[in-house]
């Protein structure tokens, strides 16, 4: 065979999806609470490669918004009574599609139904879960600070640690780049430790930054932004 045929053949294979790995989606569970909380939805369970996800609002009360929808870990803060449904759509990296669908129960519908506060969520490969009588829960209070590394301008410290629970449940965390000077090509997965309590930043050029930090309880949560930072490298290039 010719290698041109040959080389063909090749490129034409590896472009193909392989057979049987098509991606399952997992909306996680149902979750319950009350009109102006942050409610989370975790498609981590989903299944593939290189995924991609899209939330959407399918059924509702009006006004309800929806935050972070292009993540595997989408919010939704209700204005109002009633049962909210989602779907998130994930694909993978040969374009390949699956959907799935959760709920939402918000206020009297969720007592309505004996429903339990339930939400399931993976952070950093640590799965965690938390279901209580319906009233019982209430929702984490999220606090963080940041402060430059000493001895670098360009390196910052968030914590985290001083967020709480008045349940007393086990949090999880996710660090978030709100914001980032013009030339920066950093991003969330550029935070280290950045689902932990703690964690740290290098930038990648001079100019202000701003986090934001969000912790969840397994079914409720809590967001605060973080008062802008500027960070500074130092150049190092020989004065002539």
């Amino acid at each position: 065979m010719p290698r041109a045929l040959v080389l063909l053949s090749l490129l034409t294979f590896t472009a193909c999806a392989p057979a049987g790995l098509a991606p399952t989606a997992d909306a996680g569970a149902q979750v319950t609470g009350n009109p102006g909380e942050v409610f989370f939805f975790d498609a981590s369970a989903s299944t593939g490669e290189g995924l991609r996800y899209a939330w959407t609002l399918l059924d509702g009360p009006a006004d309800a918004e929806l935050l972070d929808a292009d993540t595997d870990a989408a919010l939704l803060v209700p204005s109002a009574e009633g049962e909210y449904r989602l779907a998130v759509e994930v694909c993978d990296r040969w374009g390949r599609c699956d959907v799935a669908e959760t709920v939402a129960l918000v206020g009297e519908v969720a007592q309505r139904a004996g429903a339990g506060s339930f939400g399931a969520v993976s952070f950093g490969g640590a799965s965690f879960a938390a279901k209580k009588p319906w009233g019982k829960n209430q929702a984490p209070e999220a606090e963080a600070t940041s402060r430059r590394s000493l001895g670098s301008l360009g390196s910052v410290k968030l914590d985290g640690s001083a967020s709480s629970d008045p349940d007393g449940d086990a949090l999880r965390y996710r660090w978030q780049l709100v914001s980032r000077p013009s030339g920066s090509v950093l991003s969330d997965a550029d935070i280290s430790g950045g689902t932990t309590a703690t964690a740290s930043f290098t930038a990648d050029a001079s100019g202000p930054y701003v986090f934001k930090l969000t912790v969840r309880d397994g079914a409720l949560g809590d967001s605060v932004t973080l008062p802008e930072i500027t960070l500074g490298l130092i150049d190092t290039d020989p004065i002539d």
